[in-house]
């Protein structure tokens, strides 16, 4: 199961100005560069599964210096390891019992820089709480979250692209998105709109738990019901 501390070490973490989005105002779009997650030497993991997300910084010359870090965080000083980042680890496959839940950890893991930055999209104040607010104003800005819906679809397919999305799942997402603002839509505002939020739930929640049990380093034995959700999603439940 996805390590219970994660969330307590999101509490507590320190975010600062130079970290990249969405912890910091670093753009990754228009400031490239690596974060801890591609080998930094001075990225000093922490023990047992919480190594594959945190560490503490011990680079004098960097703003995290002495912080509890989370690997996408990162900073200006990144500097390569002796061995450089062992990228071959990223799609090294998952052994396991169950070779198509093994494929899809194994993707998780691949994507987990997309899942991420995707979600934190889906969860800050343009992504998520605007697009509500939008619904009970009566805006026709709550439209503008079906393109969102549709990116993160259009990510869930990756995970697992040999496999068709649930059935369900993919009429509501039909149902939700593909609409174009019309006057008369304001006669039955509910009706009309809240299958696009309902899209966008179902697809976000699929999102969070592909997020959440990434760090699984096999099929596992009872199946916590996130892990259990996702697999309902690509037929393999």
């Amino acid at each position: 199961m996805t390590d219970a501390r994660h969330d307590a070490l999101h509490s507590i973490l320190k975010k600062l100005p130079s970290d990249f989005e969405p912890y910091g105002n670093r753009s990754r779009n228009t400031d490239r560069g690596p974060d801890c997650s591609c080998g930094c030497r001075w990225f000093v993991k922490l023990e047992g599964r919480l190594r594959y997300d945190w560490g503490v910084c011990h680079n004098p010359q960097s703003a995290r210096s002495g912080l509890l870090t989370f690997e996408h965080q990162g900073c200006r000083e990144f500097e390569e390891g002796d061995e450089g980042f062992d990228y071959e680890a990223l799609f090294r496959p998952i052994e396991g019992q169950r070779p198509a839940e093994s494929a899809l950890l194994r993707n998780l893991r691949i994507y987990q820089s997309d899942i991420e930055e995707l979600l934190a999209k889906s969860s800050d104040h343009g992504g998520y709480e605007d697009p509500v607010y939008r619904f009970y104003h009566q805006s026709f800005k709550v439209y503008r979250l079906q393109e969102q819906t549709k990116a993160i679809v259009n990510l869930l397919r990756k995970l697992c692209p040999e496999r068709e999305l649930n059935s369900w799942f993919v009429e509501i997402v039909s149902l939700g998105t593909g609409k174009e603002f019309r006057v008369e839509d304001n006669k039955a505002w509910t009706k009309v709109t809240r299958p696009i939020l309902e899209a966008f739930f179902h697809g976000r929640f699929f999102l969070e738990m592909a997020s959440r049990y990434r760090s699984l380093e096999e099929p596992p034995q009872l199946l916590p019901s996130g892990y259990a959700s996702l697999l309902y999603l690509y037929g393999l439940r």
